[in-house]
């Protein structure tokens, strides 16, 4: 079957890559699309299996993600996700819509949710930098403007270790440890915000120039908007520049007309770690350069503009 113009299936799927539907994952999926006559492996996950498969009936392509059986975690963000997007179902915002979901795999066979296919590419070399970044901020504005819903608090990944960041910090002005003395201001929950948890470019996907839809929403919740908006800067610094990271946060601030806590952001900062340069190309899958040595630079950089800014 040739793929369907307007899904634009290469966006994150390797046609290359044919994976066969296990009976069981098949069996629990028929009464949800029916018999699939195309499946295709989605690249730049790490975490899990992710799949899009096309409807033997010319129905929508929808979306499979399966944790491995063995995830402890799985369980708990399969039904974080599905919270979470039943929050976001009659929201005025591109996700996607959830159509089926099996926390403890039961009978899929792994923790596995079943959503809607939405158009797009994930863009990791746009042709405007300057102008992409105030897209993806502008977006994360919008996101964090929703009445906050009843969800669980979001996960805190606060890193301890901050060797890769004294090795730089040698001879200088003891950013790390400014940088951790700031970070450990607790935030104000009375402020949280519904907040993505994850949100970065790899998780929104583009189409004509516009942000067409945001995806990846396991790790959904209420937190402090600067652990998305540290989490991005912290991704955008990974991978371009300090600059993309401060623009962000200034598009950001200028679009929902709020400053950034800047503990909470730079608690997201911090969590950079010498393991970056081995996952981040596997995320990147050949879609971009990548620029694995400097990375560290372009975070610390980051994390000193930012205290310069806090003051």
């Amino acid at each position: 079957m040739p793929p369907r113009e307007d899904h634009d299936p290469g966006q994150d799927s390797d046609p290359t890559q044919v994976p066969v539907l296990d009976p069981l994952l098949r069996s629990w999926l028929a009464p949800v699309v029916g018999e699939v006559a195309v499946v295709r492996s989605m690249v730049g996950g790490i975490t899990g299996q992710m799949l899009q498969l096309r409807r033997a009936d010319g129905g929508a392509d929808v979306v499979v993600r399966r944790w491995p059986a063995t995830h402890g975690r799985g369980p708990g963000m399969v039904r974080r996700e599905v919270e979470g997007l039943h929050a976001l179902a009659d929201v005025d915002l591109p996700t996607p819509t959830l159509l089926a979901a099996d926390p403890d795999g039961e009978a899929s066979g792994g923790p596995t949710t079943v959503t809607t296919f939405l158009p797009g590419r994930v863009e990791l070399a746009p042709s405007d930098l300057r102008a992409w970044v105030r897209g993806l901020a502008e977006m994360l504005a919008r996101i964090h403007a929703v009445p906050p819903p009843t969800l669980p608090a979001c996960e805190l990944w606060i890193s301890s270790d901050l060797h890769w960041l004294e090795t730089l910090d040698v001879g200088l002005a003891g950013i790390a440890r400014e940088a951790r003395a700031l970070a450990a201001r607790p935030a104000d929950p009375a402020v949280a915000v519904l907040s993505h948890g994850d949100y970065q470019h790899f998780n929104v996907l583009w189409q004509g120039g516009w942000i067409s839809a945001v995806v990846d929403w396991p790790t959904v919740g209420l937190a402090d908007r600067g652990l998305d908006v540290g989490h991005c800067r912290l991704n955008l610094a990974v991978l371009f520049s300090a600059d993309a990271a401060m623009w962000f946060l200034e598009d950001y601030e200028q679009a929902a007309g709020t400053r950034v806590d800047p503990a909470t952001d730079l608690q997201r900062l911090l969590n950079f770690g010498s393991n970056w340069p081995e996952f981040i190309p596997l995320q990147v899958a050949g879609r971009a350069s990548v620029d694995g040595p400097g990375m560290a630079g372009r975070v610390r950089e980051t994390i000193e503009r930012t205290l310069r800014r806090a003051g």
